[in-house]
């Protein structure tokens, strides 16, 4: 399908939503479990695209077969296979698309290599694709730079239990999504690894994973797209099962956030309710350098709902699928709302916002669900390669359909 163009006459919600299962809970689960050689069990996994990958991944590298893995365009699944790479014996050629190699691996790499892996670049110094030579590493000392990705800390954390010396980790920058490698940190924990968690340094025990299973959870990062929805409404409420207040995921934060945009949300047992409660406050600034994958919903919310916006620490965007920044910048732009990006601030004034031109999604999942509740508004909107939401929440379409006919 190349375009999908959403309509609808509601202006009030109802109804219940599934969500997908968290795909960074599964698949820093499903590396756990590879390194923990069947020992460590997932009880549940995402059914997004990036974890039927990785899964499938896995089991070519368990085989060994066939030494060049192709991660695609799938970011969190090149940075953790680079480290347990490092560690499994064997010459692998670790490749991706286009975009890929446009995405940063130098500061992973180098800590990688301070440990002793055997790693080079096949092309640009920096940047993807890499030719690994696995093997085990005693371990020890290792600085990493996290400024541009907590992934590169959470993936040599997760295989520092297999080193005979365990790993210490000194982090140093300012760490982008610090709530992920808490996210590491516990499920590690789960599986009963040793972590002493003191930041600026980490120190991961040596000695393997334990017998475990662990959790799973609804995505509340896919969760900030109804809030968007509901918060561009005129009322009513959504039931968003699964997703729970005190969840191992920081983007939990969201329900916080768009109190802020006039949604509430209310916990039950079996999950959150969420309804319009018309209060709204006076400036919206957020920052974002924790949970870069909200900038998308909530962007577009304050844009679409006539706001002045400034959204902070989004350095991080630009090495998402897409530069996640300028992409919501131009169909921004070619909708009414003229942004200014400056380094690490996206930025608008009030002005209306009206959905005239076809929306491009730049392969991004996270832009083509952020522009589609404006619907809601009352113009069809038209996005272009809808099909790239099953990165992360195959089921997007067919439930927005169902809450908006």
């Amino acid at each position: 399908m190349e375009s999908l163009t959403i309509t609808t006459s509601k202006q009030k919600l109802e109804g219940s939503v599934e969500l997908p299962l968290s795909k960074s809970i599964s698949n820093r689960g499903l590396i756990i479990a590879a390194l923990s050689k069947g020992s460590v069990k997932n009880q549940r996994l995402s059914d997004a695209d990036d974890t039927i990958l990785l899964k499938k991944l896995l089991t070519q590298i368990h085989k060994g077969e066939d030494k060049q893995i192709n991660c695609g365009n799938a970011g969190t699944t090149y940075r953790f296979l680079t480290a347990l790479l490092a560690i499994t014996s064997g010459e692998w050629l670790l490749v991706g698309d286009e975009r890929m190699q446009q995405r940063p691996i130098g500061p992973l790499v180098n800590a990688l290599k301070e440990l002793g892996a055997d790693i080079s670049y096949i092309a640009k110094d920096g940047y993807p694709p890499l030719r690994i030579t696995g093997k085990r590493l005693s371990g020890g000392y290792a600085y990493i730079n996290s400024a541009l990705s907590s992934q590169f800390v959470s993936a040599l954390m997760m295989i520092g239990p297999l080193m005979k010396d365990g790993v210490k980790l000194l982090v140093s920058g300012d760490t982008a999504s610090l709530p992920y490698i808490y996210m590491t940190k516990d499920l590690m924990k789960k599986a009963g690894a040793e972590v002493d968690f003191r930041l600026p340094e980490i120190v991961i025990a040596g000695g393997g994973y334990k017998e475990a299973v662990l959790p799973y959870e609804a995505d509340w990062s896919a969760a900030a797209f109804w809030y968007e929805l509901m918060a561009l409404s005129k009322g009513g409420e959504l039931f968003l099962p699964g997703l729970k207040e005190d969840s191992i995921q920081g983007d939990s934060v969201l329900h916080r956030y768009f109190y802020m945009l006039g949604v509430e949300t209310i916990f039950e047992g079996a999950g959150a309710r969420i309804k319009k409660n018309h209060w709204l406050a006076e400036g919206f600034n957020f920052e974002l350098n924790d949970h870069p994958d909200l900038a998308p919903s909530l962007v577009v919310t304050t844009a679409a709902k006539g706001f002045e916006g400034n959204f902070y620490g989004i350095n991080g965007l630009k090495i998402k699928e897409s530069d996640r920044a300028e992409a919501l910048a131009t169909e921004l732009g070619k909708n009414g709302i003229k942004c200014t990006i400056d380094h690490d601030l996206l930025s608008f004034l009030p002005q209306k916002l009206g959905v005239r031109q076809t929306i491009d999604t730049y392969n991004d999942h996270r832009i083509a669900m952020a522009f589609a509740p404006l619907a809601i508004l009352g113009t069809p909107v038209t996005i272009n390669n809808p099909e790239v939401v099953s990165k992360s929440y195959p089921g997007f379409w067919r439930e927005l359909q169902k809450v908006l006919n």
